[in-house]
């Protein structure tokens, strides 16, 4: 580990420089809900900035629309093909702030691609200006439900990050990820993506929580961002089931990024969450 490195865990381990991610509840809306202060603005009005011709197809009572391609995944890869038609479904809505300036992003489920498991979820980023205007959009889901944590990472005192949580569940297992999304400049971009699962079963159980922190970072504009995972693995008192108990562990898994001026965006000084990925690659699979 490099100095640096050994100096940022230090100080996550010490406590003293963490500020909780304010918990800032986005707004699950609808396509005819007016966005708030834009009498007479509906969020349809808003995705129609993606995708024009949205409207209600009357038969089956569903918002519709076309469009051959995609925005680009933030996760990078080749753009899936649009569902066709595009499918207006949930809807989530926050404010955010960009170099100072009020921002709306706004989460829009588009439906299901053609052989795919994840929706077409965008994440659109508007000015918050008499008429908003569409900034940026990216894809960012990867599971079946995706939605806006809690988690607003105040990287300045006018500049946020959002943080992006994707989640399939079957029965008693939570498959999930995390995606950190960064705002600047007006221009989504991913600063992190970690999976994370959960799983109650006969004789045992598995439960991870994340906790998102910020903490100055001197002689940079954005504070570092501080991820850790806590896995809580138990062993039940009786085995109930046929099959044996994984070996698990219980644990903290950190990551920490910082902003890189030279290349302009957040890459991490150290990333424990792979050991993560490895621990409940044995776990769950």
């Amino acid at each position: 580990m490099s100095r640096a490195a050994s100096i940022a865990l230090g100080l996550i381990l010490c406590g003293a420089w963490f500020v909780p991610a304010r918990p800032a509840p986005s707004l699950v809306v609808k396509s005819d809900d007016v966005v708030s202060g834009h009498p007479g603005l509906t969020y349809l009005d808003l995705v129609r900035e993606l995708a024009p011709d949205l409207a209600l197809n009357r038969s089956d009572g569903q918002i519709e629309g076309h469009s051959k391609t995609l925005p680009r995944h933030l996760g990078g890869g080749a753009d899936d093909d649009a569902p066709d038609p595009l499918v207006l479904g949930f809807m989530q809505a926050r404010r955010v702030r960009v170099a100072g300036r009020p921002r709306i992003a706004l989460i829009a489920d588009l439906g299901q691609p053609p052989d795919q498991v994840a929706t077409a979820t965008v994440l659109l980023l508007f000015d918050d200006a008499p008429r908003p205007r569409l900034l940026d959009a990216a894809q960012v889901s990867s599971a079946e439900d995706t939605e806006f944590d809690n988690a607003l990472l105040r990287l300045s005192p006018g500049d946020d990050a959002v943080v992006v949580y994707n989640e399939h569940s079957d029965a008693d297992l939570s498959l999930g990820s995390y995606t950190i999304v960064s705002l600047t400049g007006d221009r989504l971009g991913m600063i992190d993506r970690f999976p994370v699962s959960s799983e109650r079963a006969c004789g045992w159980s598995d439960i991870e929580t994340t906790t998102f922190t910020t903490a100055p970072d001197p002689g940079r504009p954005y504070r570092r961002i501080d991820v850790a995972v806590s896995a809580d693995f138990k062993r039940a008192p009786d085995d109930c089931g046929s099959s044996p108990i994984p070996k698990g562990r219980s644990g903290v898994y950190r990551a920490a990024f910082r902003w890189r001026p030279a290349h302009r965006r957040f890459e991490a000084i150290f990333d424990g969450l792979k050991r993560l990925e490895a621990v409940d690659r044995a776990i769950f699979q």
